[in-house]
């Protein structure tokens, strides 16, 4: 279908280095309608905002309040657009980064190809999965939100002013103050190198979702790929679920270590014996392996007569008989490989940072999307994605 050229229009449009005029040409066809091949050329498509400039108001709104955010992206970046419109727009792109990553149409930073072991031909990657609350927006506080916006309206119209847009459709709040996100992340030996992601699905959705971002690095070609983890049930389906193959899956050394000082100050109280006994049992599962300490727990077991006293004996023991397989810390350490989740706790801090603002509450999609437009940087992605995807370039 032939385009007809219908002359040059002019618009205003917001850069990285300020608001400037263009003129770019028109073009129209029957049954297709019109379009402006420049804008798609300069990342316009999407209202008049070049990709630099919402790419500073993207960084600026991981970081700090929307608010903030609008007066100091004016201000150091002569980048001008008001708090609500600047939400929407980071949102917005957070959405569409949360899109094309879960796709694969953003490719991963890294593989496992790049995480070499120091001194050694092996590469090795860890996967570790967590779950952290975030803030969410009730219903009773989305009603009461409504009520306010009516009685505005309703006093503008008293006052003789016209409402300009109509009040948006009502989206249903959550039932819980806090809602649980489910965070994946990928790293190597030295944490050089992350590929993490958040969801706000349920355990079904994140691990198909783990899979994919698995795939994205090659997870299963590494020559030692381990899962260092908790020991919460739904994360041990995920694993056997999604990454059977995984050369060792390890418990978390220090949620270990809480459930051990736990027992010993529920059966000795917080005295120096309750510390001496956990410290021994930690000591034991890390050099001689888990057998020594079901025979401390055993032993402690018939000196104890309370029976909440034996109860949380009984608890450590079957905690510990359901880990079995993760508890190998005296083969993992022989090998180098960490034993803590240190990096997995750090993600989930990095990207609820921005969530968890005072005062702030978000609606989950939302507070998906804010989570990984900041896991895209984490990951070393925001080049490839600014001026690469969907074809945006730069201004």
């Amino acid at each position: 279908m032939v385009l007809r050229d219908k002359g040059v229009h002019p618009a205003r449009v917001l850069t990285a280095g300020g608001e400037v005029a263009l003129s770019r040409r028109y073009f129209w066809g029957k049954g297709r309608g019109g379009t402006y091949p420049s804008d798609r050329f300069l990342g316009l498509e999407e209202g008049r905002i070049s990709a630099g400039a919402r790419e500073v108001l993207c960084r600026m709104g991981i970081v700090e309040d929307f608010a903030g955010a609008a007066e100091d992206a004016k201000r150091i970046g002569n980048v001008a657009v008001g708090r609500e419109h600047l939400r929407q727009i980071v949102e917005g792109e957070g959405a569409k980064v949360t899109q094309v990553r879960q796709a694969g149409d953003l490719k991963a930073a890294w593989t496992q190809a790049d995480a070499q072991v120091e001194g050694t031909d092996q590469t090795r990657v860890y996967g570790g999965i967590d779950g952290v609350m975030a803030p969410m927006v009730t219903q009773a506080e989305k009603d009461k939100r409504r009520k306010e916006h009516v009685k505005r309206r309703h006093q503008r119209v008293q006052q003789g002013l016209k409402n300009a847009r109509e009040l948006p459709a009502k989206n249903a709040g959550h039932k819980e103050k806090y809602r649980e996100m489910k965070i994946g992340v990928f790293y190597d030996q030295d944490k050089t190198y992350r590929h993490c992601f958040a969801t706000a699905k349920r355990w079904h959705g994140f691990a198909y979702l783990m899979k994919s971002f698995a795939g994205q690095v090659d997870f299963a070609k590494a020559d030692e790929s381990t899962t260092l983890t908790d020991g919460a049930n739904w994360i041990l389906s995920v694993i056997c679920m999604v990454l059977a193959y995984v050369k060792a899956t390890l418990l978390d050394y220090f949620h270990l270590s809480q459930h051990v000082h736990q027992a010993a100050k529920a059966c000795l109280g917080e005295t120096p014996a309750a510390l001496q006994w956990a410290k021994a049992r930690l000591e034991e599962i890390k050099t001689q392996g888990v057998q020594p300490v079901l025979l401390a727990i055993e032993e402690l077991q018939k000196k104890v007569r309370s029976p909440a006293k034996k109860k949380q004996l009984r608890l450590l023991r079957n905690y510990l008989l359901k880990r079995l397989e993760m508890l190998d810390y005296k083969g993992a350490l022989a090998k180098g490989w960490d034993i803590g989740s240190g990096p997995t706790e750090a993600m989930c801090k990095n990207l609820t940072l921005r969530l968890k603002r005072t005062g702030m509450k978000w609606d989950a999609p939302n507070a998906e999307a804010m989570m990984n437009l900041t896991a895209m940087y984490e990951s070393g992605q925001k080049t490839s994605y600014w001026s690469t995807v969907c074809r945006r370039k730069a201004a």
